[in-house]
């Protein structure tokens, strides 16, 4: 593999969870697939950050040599409604206290890299949008605090806007977070590909601020089974500076282990 850009994908810490582009499943067989088919990491997505056996999940993980390659944070905005931008100041107020658990347990798992997508929450529900904007800027800014102490980064995801209305483009991303030391931008191949003009441009516009990659095709199955040129994709990371993880959050269609194996046979060849 490429000594810049290592290849992971996303695993739900979940048992039974209603979210199709996440790997389910038990963890000790999918790592060991997943180091069969040359991947060197694994992103956890973390419903409860609170209550994670972290010997155990080391020992799993570390068993089949794969590093974590950050730690995702959707399941606890699907599950509780924790969310950095919700006006009801209880609910914000878990949302910051379950990511500061989250700073402090990318350092216990060695990834020290934190995913801001979903739980950021969203608006026109009951809030104004400039008003939901104005709370997560409030709230990533006590997080930037609490992670620069960590040496830890957050990674900031614009998402499309069938998602969530609260900060899909780039621009508005880079505008949120580029004075904040240790925050930095997730960008998704899939969400850009539906928000900006095209995804190789977007990659450098992006350039100074990456600090994660998720990718997906056009169609949000494995890389491979759509219209992105992958070629195209690593050239423009290669190119900014970017070194790193790309990690898959791509629908697990028609299986899990089939999305793994056609994201690896794409990616590989292009990362040696």
């Amino acid at each position: 593999m490429s000594k810049f850009l290592k290849l992971s994908a996303v695993y739900a810490l979940a048992k039974n969870i209603e979210f199709d582009v996440v790997i389910q499943g038990e963890l000790r067989d999918i790592v060991k697939l997943m180091s069969n088919l040359g991947y060197d990491g694994i992103e956890l997505n973390i419903q409860d950050p609170f209550h994670v056996d972290i010997v155990s999940l080391m020992g799993i993980i570390e068993e089949s040599n794969l590093s974590v390659a950050a730690i995702s944070t959707g399941l606890s905005y699907l599950t509780y409604g924790y969310s950095l931008s919700s006006p009801n100041e209880e609910l914000r107020g878990n949302a910051i206290k379950f990511f500061k658990k989250y700073i402090e347990l990318s350092v216990d798992l060695n990834s020290r890299k934190v995913v801001i997508g979903l739980a950021r929450g969203k608006c026109n529900q009951g809030i104004d949008c400039d008003k939901a904007k104005e709370l997560l800027r409030r709230s990533l800014e006590v997080l930037n605090d609490y992670a620069k102490q960590y040496d830890v980064i957050l990674v900031f995801e614009p998402l499309n806007r069938y998602e969530t209305k609260l900060v899909n483009r780039l621009n508005e991303a880079i505008e949120m977070i580029k004075d904040l030391s240790n925050v930095k931008i997730l960008l998704d191949t899939f969400h850009t590909l539906l928000e900006e003009r095209n995804v190789y441009d977007a990659i450098e516009y992006a350039g100074p601020y990456l600090g994660h990659v998720h990718v997906a095709d056009s169609n949000r199955l494995a890389p491979g089974l759509g219209m992105i040129d992958w070629e195209r994709v690593i050239y423009r990371l290669l190119k900014v500076g970017y070194r790193g993880y790309l990690s898959v959050e791509a629908r697990t269609e028609p299986s899990f282990k089939d999305m793994l194996a056609i994201s690896a046979r794409t990616l590989k060849p292009l990362l040696i």
